[in-house]
């Protein structure tokens, strides 16, 4: 349990070591059940206004795992002609050891280009906050080579200059409905790219361009289209893929809804690696909505980590059915 806990800090000590900080966006099985966090141009894209908090707990078994937290609003408002939504994440890294706080607010303006086809645009503002913990970082020179043995004050490394660092962030989306069954999103976060300085004196630490898309359908063979019936059978194929730095991510998977049951099964591909299998079960009302999703872990860590637990819930509330001008875009809600 020693070396899985070293292991899992140094991978971050290792990249601070060639001074450089390159961190990856926390990732949510459940893309759906946190929209404004996929993409800004979901916010007020219900019909309802939502409270939603979700919960990821990534790697299990190793005693410096990963958590990520979020809590977010939005609600649809006539009068702006499209929706306002805030979201709030914090994501802890190794039992303290990074620690990153993003509190967003978020505007879409929803059109409606032709009978038929809808389109939404989102703009995100962001306070982004890291905190290190530089007391937990462990170095090369500081591991005795013959026993592996830890000895913190005989490193040479200069310590980190900031522990702290907030920046500004800016992100920014759109998403097109079609038909009231086809849908397809595109969003790019870290637009500007900030600076995120723990040494001063570094002048390549950046919070990398996020790409995100996502596209899908809901085929609905109870001969609905997006208002929710009790004899609804919707069959949803998706596609979802990720691109930050070096980081690629196919996610793949469809989910089946009969009300008030959803399922759904995903296979998630790193480029170059076969990262897992998601496998989700939710329960959809009319006030609330609550989903849980677990991550088998396909890659060479299988056996280790423990996969990942990842749960949902959602509060509906002023729900109007009849606000369609210009109209609702769903997507799956897990």
């Amino acid at each position: 349990m020693k070396l899985l806990r070293f292991l899992v800090i140094s991978c971050f000590v290792v990249i601070l070591d060639m001074g450089q900080t390159r961190c990856q966006d926390p990732i949510f099985s459940q893309f759906y059940s946190n929209p404004l966090y996929l993409n800004p141009a979901l916010a007020g894209s219900d019909d309802c206004a939502r409270l939603m908090f979700n919960y990821r707990n990534q790697w299990p078994s190793l005693e410096n795992n990963f958590e990520t937290y979020s809590a977010s609003a939005d609600r649809y408002f006539k009068g702006l002609s499209g929706g306002l939504g805030l979201l709030v994440i914090a994501d802890n890294i190794g039992n303290g050891l990074l620690n990153t706080t993003r509190v967003s607010g978020i505007y879409s303006v929803h059109l409606r280009l032709s009978r038929e086809i809808y389109f939404n645009a989102g703009f995100e503002g962001t306070f982004h906050q890291q905190k290190l913990n530089d007391n937990q970082l462990i170095f090369r020179d500081m591991i005795d080579p013959a026993t592996g043995t830890i000895n913190p004050g005989s490193t040479l490394e200069i310590p980190v200059d900031n522990s702290q660092v907030t920046i500004p962030d800016f992100s920014a989306g759109f998403m097109l409905g079609v038909k009231e069954k086809y849908y397809i999103g595109l969003a790019t976060h870290h637009l500007t790219q900030p600076e995120l300085k723990f040494y001063n004196a570094v002048n390549d630490n950046f919070l990398y361009r996020k790409y995100t898309m996502h596209a899908g359908a809901r085929i609905n063979f109870g001969g609905g289209s997006y208002n929710h019936r009790d004899d609804d059978f919707v069959f949803s194929p998706n596609v979802l893929y990720e691109f930050q730095q070096w980081s690629q991510q196919i996610n793949l998977g469809i989910y089946t809804e009969k009300k008030p049951l959803v399922v759904g099964v995903w296979y998630r591909y790193n480029i170059g690696n076969s990262d897992g299998a998601i496998f989700l079960a939710g329960i959809t009302q009319k006030w609330f909505r609550f989903g849980y999703s677990y991550d088998v872990t396909l890659s060479k860590l299988k056996g280790t980590t423990g996969g990942a637990h990842e749960v949902s819930f959602a509060l509906l509330v002023n729900c109007n059915k009849k606000r369609n001008k210009p109209g609702a875009i769903k997507c799956p809600e897990f």
